[in-house]
């Protein structure tokens, strides 16, 4: 069976959702399923780097000029709009709305051509017998389902989160949706949501979760070891989040947790590490200096592989206490597997997919969002209940194990996969 995978979500990109296109790639390697993946980023054996760079630029009216003077890609604007209008599995209403999506907005309507056009003659040649989009992206539901019904197969979606939160329940976007064989999400809170924003029927959502390649996390070295190589003593309490600096992860509460606890127990010997970057950077950092926590936290930077890991490991506490924005939700925070995977607690936040990410009280404790002194409280009762904090470590691994191995998940796919062809 021949996969094509789709998707602007993939390494170098750090986060979780280009983490879980890496996962997948990497899980179907000598397989019955031969997978071949366009991205943006890498060219390679069955990596084709042809999608139309999506940071670079974002296309407006007046680029919409230069585009009609291109025959190639009014072929297949024409060729785009005669398809959704003959197909029959559309209803009529849709047919109109998902062509006004096209027309209403020339970034979507130029960057789809112009992918159209650079993937048509590999998929020709291919013949694959399943179109799968990695994200419900605005760039990427119109381009997936147009090429799926000129080469007459199946097409799925992965659904993290962000990407299908609309202003409005009059989204046009809602129509492309509607219109997968199959869409998937990572677990039960965002698959509730995704009925609730763009009604989809129960029948067309598939939940298969967010896992961990082991082998891509084993750290032979022993946590006392790490800490001697990077100059942590072992009697310090290390704190640490992973992730993107960007309002909704929240890092600035637990700068200010630290500060609370720092003036309540001068004696505790705590550090606090931040693996990442992004738009909040510098405000964290000004937080820092307000606070005079210079000493107690440390901006690592954004990295990844073997040295992330070795700052896992050493670390005792994970702490991500994301809250939900108007248009930006945490689908699901593979971040807290991780760190259970080095035998770490975890704190979150009781909203979107963290809830199922964390076992609150068994791998982790979950807090109300914005709740200052609730994660104060949670910070000191794990630096003073060490069994607890090694008893949850220890059931958080034990999880990753049975249920969050990319060995077991990717059965799951092949599974749907079969189903779906046939």
């Amino acid at each position: 069976m021949k996969v094509a995978l789709i998707t602007y979500e993939f390494y170098p990109d750090f986060g979780g959702v280009g983490q879980n296109c890496n996962s997948f790639c990497k899980s179907f390697q000598n397989d019955e399923i031969s997978l071949h993946v366009f991205n943006q980023f890498y060219k390679s054996k069955n990596i084709f780097n042809v999608l139309d760079k999506l940071r670079e630029k974002e296309y407006r009216l007046r680029d919409l000029l230069i585009f009609l003077k291109k025959k190639r890609l009014i072929y297949y604007l024409l060729l785009s709009i005669w398809l959704i209008l003959r197909d029959k599995k559309t209803p009529f209403s849709y047919k109109l709305r998902m062509i006004a999506y096209l027309l209403f907005k020339p970034d979507i309507l130029i960057r789809t051509m112009k992918n159209v056009n650079a993937i048509y003659p590999y998929l020709k040649k291919l013949k694959v017998d399943l179109i799968f989009g990695g994200s419900s992206a605005s760039n990427l539901l119109p381009l997936i389902f147009i090429l799926s019904r000129i080469f007459k197969t199946k097409v799925i979606s992965y659904a993290h989160g962000n990407e299908f939160l609309v202003r409005s329940s009059w989204s046009l976007k809602t129509y492309y949706l509607k219109m997968m064989d199959k869409v998937i999400l990572s677990n039960t809170k965002i698959k509730a949501l995704i009925k609730k924003v763009n009604h989809l029927p129960d029948a067309q959502l598939e939940i298969i979760p967010y896992g961990l390649v082991l082998k891509d996390y084993e750290v032979n070295d022993s946590k006392s070891s790490i800490r001697k190589e990077f100059n942590i003593p072992n009697d310090q309490y290390v704190l640490i989040s992973v992730g993107r600096h960007v309002p909704r992860k929240k890092f600035d509460l637990v700068i200010k947790a630290l500060n609370e606890i720092k003036q309540r127990i001068s004696s505790m010997k705590i550090r606090y590490l931040l693996i990442g970057e992004g738009p909040e950077t510098k405000n964290l950092k000004d937080l820092v200096n307000t606070l005079n926590l210079e000493n107690e936290v440390k901006f690592l930077g954004a990295f990844g592989g073997t040295k992330r890991n070795k700052y896992l490991k050493l670390s005792d506490l994970f702490l991500m206490p994301s809250i939900v924005l108007k248009e930006s939700i945490e689908g699901f925070g593979i971040v807290y597997l991780e760190a259970n995977y080095y035998h770490l607690p975890v704190i979150g936040t009781f909203t979107g997919g963290i809830v199922d990410a964390v076992i609150d009280g068994k791998t982790g404790l979950l807090i109300n969002p914005n709740d200052l002194d609730d994660l104060i409280e949670k910070i000191i009762y794990l630096w003073k209940e060490k069994e607890t904090r090694t008893k949850m470590g220890d059931i958080g691994h034990n999880r990753v194990i049975e249920e969050f191995n990319w060995n077991k998940i990717r059965d799951k796919y092949i599974n749907l996969f079969r189903t779906l062809v046939g």
